[in-house]
């Protein structure tokens, strides 16, 4: 990439954590979820 001046500027590569991070919690919240329905349901005396 060139600037005005004729110079070049370094592309930085794009690291995006915050977006792996919120997935991750996203996935974990959800397989939480899944786990405390399906345990409700096992008590409860339910078959596939």
């Amino acid at each position: 990439m060139a600037t005005q001046d004729g110079g070049s500027v370094e592309v930085e590569r794009f690291k995006p954590t915050g977006t792996v991070a919120l997935t991750v919690v996203f996935v974990l919240i959800m397989l939480i979820l899944w786990f405390s329905v399906w345990a409700i349901l096992v008590t409860r005396g339910a078959t596939i």
